[in-house]
């Protein structure tokens, strides 16, 4: 089951032309969520961002014209930034140019976390914006909230389960699609994400630990058709 906790903007496209990431704050307040001294739930209006797209180069975002987030790579995520509640212009062009690729209204509401990614392919113009909220509840000292996120362009919609006939933790999750988060008891898991109504495994995550007391997001990313499909795990 797909739970309702993305939605997806599309911005104006253009062809890209085909490098390690900081951070410029303006008026953003950059906050690590990782860090011992920060709660996984924010009280805070927060965002960060990830490219998810296989086909992009490296790019920088704007927000309301300002540079944010320079030189962000495939398969990376930034930290959050706290801004104001309302809508913001997001723009994204390759890194050193104003080339915009993507234009979109991104729209918050005050005291909400969200993860914006860049999904698709620059290729096929397919790219969009995906917008998640980051919700993951409270969560008790033996558990993890995890969730999976879907954003391989080429496969088809995926069940994630424990590896050996062990339980489904999430089904039926396709492109740009997401779990939502699931409470599973703490400890160390083999999990495999598997084509739904298949039994073949299109990926296999073993010794993946799952720390009590936080909440973990998994984002399926990749090709499946040139065996680039991988997972990244991030707190959040």
């Amino acid at each position: 089951m797909v739970l309702p906790h993305a939605w997806f903007l599309t911005g104006s496209f253009r062809p890209l032309d085909a490098g390690s990431m900081s951070f410029s704050v303006h008026q953003w307040v950059i906050y690590d969520q990782s860090s011992p001294n920060c709660d996984t739930v924010s009280d805070e209006t927060t965002v960060r961002v990830g490219h998810f797209s296989p086909d992009a180069p490296n790019v920088d975002v704007r927000v309301n014209g300002d540079v944010v987030f320079k030189n962000l790579a495939f398969e990376e995520v930034t930290q959050y930034a706290e801004l104001p509640g309302g809508t913001h212009e997001v723009t994204v062009a390759p890194t050193g140019t104003e080339d915009t690729v993507l234009d979109v209204q991104l729209e918050i509401e005050e005291g909400t976390s969200y993860s914006a990614f860049a999904t698709g392919l620059v290729g096929e113009e397919t790219l969009k914006c995906s917008v998640f909220v980051d919700e993951p509840g409270e969560i008790a000292g033996d558990q993890t909230h995890a969730r999976f996120i879907h954003v391989s362009p080429d496969a088809p919609a995926v069940n994630v389960r424990v590896t050996g006939g062990g339980p489904v933790l999430c089904e039926e999750i396709g492109f740009r699609e997401t779990s939502g988060y699931v409470p599973v008891d703490s400890g160390e898991y083999d999990l495999e994400v598997v084509p739904t109504g298949t039994t073949e495994p299109a990926l296999s995550l073993p010794g993946t630990v799952l720390e009590g007391g936080t909440a973990i997001t998994a984002v399926g990313l990749g090709l499946l058709e040139d065996d680039t499909l991988d997972a990244l795990f991030f707190e959040g």
